[in-house]
């Protein structure tokens, strides 16, 4: 969580509130890991997303997404998406079936953004097998 703690202070500005400090964190970690993802162009996006990293699928024949997602003003919340491997069109990728959410887990932490993105990490490393 050291990387984490550095991005934070570097970030902590009177002015910049929990929504923005989180999308500011979410940015640089999307973009360290965006280089991994093996179908960066499948993940779940939209404006109440603020990361989406690819992860194993539960079946050999799926792959996964868990997201960081903002749902009203107060909650946070964690989705796991999955999509099986053979409904990508791999000549057209915007006509592969969208990931389907699996799980959902609510965020109780809602005033620091480390402890919602430790609480993503957590889950990211439990479905990662770590």
């Amino acid at each position: 969580m050291g990387i984490l703690k550095k991005i934070l202070k570097e970030i902590q500005v009177p002015d910049t509130d929990l929504t923005q400090q989180i999308r500011i964190l979410c940015n640089q970690i999307k973009d360290q890991e965006k280089p991994k993802m093996k179908y960066p162009e499948l993940a779940p996006d939209g404006s109440t997303v603020f990361l989406s990293l690819e992860v194993p699928g539960r079946y050999n024949w799926e792959i996964g997404f868990l997201t960081l997602e903002k749902e009203d003003n107060e909650t946070y919340i964690i989705v796991y998406h999955t999509l099986e491997k053979n409904r990508i069109d791999q000549n057209d990728i915007e006509k592969t079936v969208p990931p389907r959410r699996r799980k959902v887990w609510v965020i109780n932490e809602n005033k620091k953004a480390e402890k919602i993105l430790t609480q993503y990490i957590t889950k990211l490393k439990m479905l990662q097998g770590g």
